[in-house]
């Protein structure tokens, strides 16, 4: 009797013997597997929202730094809009007539303006006989700011008073048409007419 229960103890520590390494190697592997699959999916994850934004931003940073660089350069060289695309900066300038006062057609009321005109020259040479050397505009040369003012001084004597203020809104296009051909016997091209100010008392 003494060998049975001998016998079946060591059956019993036997099969539980056999039982433990199966049920341990079982949850190891699937630990490793958990392991593994959840780090390859970390590092998934890292390299998609952490490190690829960063590369792709640093690509598109140094693209945008060049196109800047030569935007700004292409700008600093030439006009890109309206009647002055594609000259120079440098031969664009700006200047106003000053104040000039007359009275208009049939009217004992006065009527002031002072307009801004922008214009350029496609001759270097003829831009810095007639202006100088100033960046900032300078002024045009007496005779030809006489005429200018005369002109307009003409224009505006030539209207009611209300005319004038029926065609505020048109003036500096009408004044563009009728000064145009003064700038252009200078060889000026007068690209834009600005009306700084409009006064009728």
């Amino acid at each position: 009797m003494a060998k049975s229960e001998e016998n079946e103890n060591l059956e019993s520590q036997a099969s539980e013997s056999k039982k433990e390494p199966k049920a341990s190697a079982g949850l190891g592997l699937i630990h490793i597997l958990a392991i593994v699959f959840g780090s390859l999916l970390i590092l998934i994850l890292a390299t998609r929202f952490l490190f690829l934004p960063y590369i792709v931003e640093n690509m598109r940073g140094g693209e945008r730094k060049t196109e800047s660089a030569e935007t700004k350069e292409t700008e600093k060289k030439t006009e890109t809009k309206g009647p002055f695309a594609g000259i120079d900066k440098k031969l664009i300038k700006y200047i106003e007539t000053g104040r000039i006062t007359t009275n208009p057609l049939n009217s004992d009321q006065f009527v002031v303006v002072n307009l801004g005109l922008r214009f350029y020259s496609t001759n270097e040479k003829v831009l810095k006989e007639l202006i100088g050397e100033s960046e900032h505009g300078g002024n045009l040369p007496p005779e030809i700011m006489g005429q200018l003012r005369g002109k307009i001084n003409q224009i505006l004597g030539s209207l009611t008073v209300a005319e004038l203020q029926q065609r505020r809104n048109q003036l500096a296009n009408e004044f563009k048409d009728s000064l145009k051909t003064i700038f252009s016997n200078h060889e000026l091209v007068l690209g834009e007419v600005y009306l700084q100010e409009f006064i009728i008392q």
